[in-house]
């Protein structure tokens, strides 16, 4: 079974226009969807802003269903001046910027990372290609706030790889990665920090972006 994983309700309910079979189920309070999709079975579950609520929605989907991979979907910041508004990122790793021990640890102590899954980065780059869509691989950074100009600096000297900017991937994948889950994350870029004036309408962006994801999410469990 394959875990997908959003944070907004109107992502959710994209992804379950595609879907058969669909049944409803509340656990620990947490929002979770049975279903087929593409003829395999999915769960997907609504796991809310920010680490802490990504990590309880996880930790529920990885002990509670026998899940092989997951897929993280949503929207992000970009941190790059090639991005534009609506460009998709895929990780192949992810990192909690927010993480810092440095007192302690020194330069080791600066982030928590985890790689995302070969196999599935190359899937997702397979799926991606006939989209006609912009794409980046690289480095998804991930904190419990939003990365305003104050945060921007410090965010890219401190991992200048870092191609975008959200606030649920870290938690799940280290939750992922303690489970020994392969996981892969979408990311569809809201904004652009390093330019002016690239946000678009966020109610009129977050409906297209979730189309976009239901899109490729179908493909990419089609293909799996």
């Amino acid at each position: 079974m394959i875990a997908i994983i959003c944070a907004m309700q109107i992502e959710c309910d994209a992804i379950l226009k595609y879907c058969t079979s669909i049944q409803k189920n509340v656990l620990f309070n947490r929002t979770f969807y049975e279903a087929e999709l593409a003829g395999k079975k999915v769960v997907i579950g609504l796991c809310g802003v920010a680490k802490v609520n990504a990590a309880i929605t996880t930790t529920i989907l990885c002990a509670h269903y026998d899940i092989q991979a997951i897929l993280n979907i949503g929207v992000a910041g970009g941190l790059k001046e090639n991005e534009n508004v609506m460009d998709l990122v895929i990780s192949d790793q992810v990192v909690q910027h927010d993480y810092d021990t440095t007192a302690l640890d020194g330069e080791a102590g600066k982030g928590i990372w985890v790689k995302a899954d070969q196999d599935l980065l190359a899937l997702a780059i397979k799926v991606l290609e006939p989209m006609d869509v912009t794409y980046h691989v690289g480095c998804v950074a991930s904190g419990d706030l939003f990365v305003t100009k104050q945060h921007l600096e410090k965010l890219l000297h401190d991992f200048p790889d870092a191609i975008c900017a959200e606030m649920e991937a870290g938690a799940i994948a280290q939750t992922a990665d303690s489970f020994h889950i392969p996981f892969i994350v979408l990311r569809s870029l809201s904004d652009v920090a390093v330019k002016e004036k690239s946000a678009m309408d966020f109610m009129e962006y977050v409906q297209i972006a979730s189309q976009k994801s239901a899109e490729f999410t179908y493909r990419f469990v089609e293909g799996y």
